[in-house]
């Protein structure tokens, strides 16, 4: 909700409060500025921000597939692999395209982003209006990809300690089901761990709706519309077309976070980590089947969703609902945080201003009780509500400040060439934004 009502200045400078409305509180201003979206062509480096695709992109792609979802008798989750092979970067050979494989699949997939509507403009900035997704109870989406060792995981920890997201593996979901009581299929899903067999991608799909609807219920999570981050998944063509046969009239997937590292990398990670994992997978042949499973694989997984948010791109002015992001992992953690933070305050702020809109609607409409429910319980607003004022708004910036706070400033024109600069502060709370 928003905790104030906005701080206005009219173009000679006098302070006054909104119309209609008394405000308990004076904004503090933002400690610092709004980052626009990037656009660069290459990937963010470990000091640079993440890249964000522009329409057009020539993409490669890739041979499709054959498997589903694979866990090892050990536990690890992944998917069927070839012979271990010598990899030096993520970029795939031209070798192993199939164009074709990856446009049907984008094609196919056009529904991933569920019911979210196309991208629309708040005073100069392109947002998705997430007010479906509230009412529909849909779930909000990102997927974690990368390679062995690319930092999915302590990203992923970072992302939910500071976003309030919820952090799922399918893996450790199969695991889990496997042994619950409730879960009808628990016996078919812990015969296929104990002999290796590919779980049916329904059922890690249903297992991961339930966690979700769970999460979701949660009377004490203090945050409502998480973003739930799905780590490791799709793993290849075959888990999209699962998603998208079992998954969009829940889920609104918002995009995907690719961490890109190379094997050389990967290697003196995952040999590192070996000291003290425990795990069995932490070892240079197994990381090596590993990457080499996500280059066939998952890759062409990622061409296929870039390919996917060009099409959307195509149809929208202002752009894609879906958005991937490509992150360099070879950095520092906290190099490598820094770009996945520019990537997560974009998706935020998708719900921020589907926020501040919906208020200034309640205002231009007249309709105290939408605008009393987006507002903080404890602010004092003046009673006295003088109906209907259409405006325009333009020049807008968005500030998300350690992942639970945001502020959003804009000049709006009430009328007779009135212009007015307004800041609202956004918390994220028990009902979302």
């Amino acid at each position: 909700p928003a905790t104030s009502m906005a701080i206005i200045a009219s173009a000679t400078m006098s302070v006054g409060v909104a119309r209609g409305f008394n405000c308990a509180k004076q904004l503090a201003q933002s400690r610092r500025s709004f980052q626009p979206r990037w656009t660069q062509s290459s990937l963010a480096s470990a000091s640079a921000p993440p890249h964000f695709r522009s329409v057009g992109t020539t993409t490669a792609s890739f041979r499709r597939a054959s498997s589903t979802c694979f866990v090892a008798s050990d536990g690890a989750t992944e998917a069927t692999s070839s012979p271990p092979a010598e990899t030096k970067s993520t970029t795939s050979s031209a070798d192993n395209t199939d164009d074709d494989e990856i446009e049907q699949t984008a094609q196919n997939s056009l529904s991933i982003t569920g019911s979210l509507p196309p991208p629309l403009n708040f005073g100069g900035l392109s947002y998705l209006d997430t007010t479906s997704l509230t009412s529909n109870k849909s779930h909000r989406v990102i997927f974690i990809l990368g390679g062995p060792g690319a930092g999915k995981g302590t990203q992923s920890e970072r992302i939910v300690d500071t976003y309030k997201c919820v952090h799922l593996s399918v893996g450790d979901l199969l695991r889990t089901g496997a042994e619950r009581a409730d879960y009808p299929h628990a016996d078919m899903v812990k015969e296929c761990l104990v002999q290796g067999n590919i779980v049916p991608v329904e059922l890690s799909l249903g297992l991961l709706r339930i966690a979700m609807d769970e999460k979701a219920d949660e009377e004490d999570a203090g945050y409502g519309s998480r973003i739930f981050l799905v780590d490791g998944f799709p793993r290849n063509y075959d888990n999209v077309q699962g998603w998208m046969e079992n998954m969009p009239s829940y889920t609104a997937v918002l995009g995907a976070l690719v961490y890109n590292c190379p094997m050389e990398v990967l290697e003196k990670r995952i040999m590192t980590r070996a000291e003290t994992s425990g795990r069995s997978d932490d070892n240079l042949d197994s990381a090596r089947r590993r990457f080499d499973t996500f280059q066939k694989q998952t890759e062409p997984v990622v061409r296929a969703l870039e390919r996917l948010e060009d099409l959307q791109a195509g149809k929208n002015s202002e752009g894609s609902q879906l958005k991937i992001v490509n992150i360099d992992g070879t950095g520092t953690v906290k190099d490598v945080w820094k770009a996945t933070e520019a990537a997560m305050d974009t998706y935020v702020r998708n719900d921020v201003l589907t926020a501040n809109n919906n208020l200034l609607k309640a205002i231009e409409e007249g309709d105290i009780e939408k605008f009393t429910d987006l507002c903080d319980g404890k602010l004092e607003i003046d009673p006295v509500f003088e109906g209907p004022t259409p405006s325009s708004i333009s020049n807008a910036q968005v500030d998300i400040q350690n992942g639970t706070k945001a502020m959003v400033s804009y000049d709006r024109n009430i009328k007779d060439g009135l212009t007015v600069r307004e800041t609202r502060e956004w918390n994220h709370g028990p009902t979302g934004w």
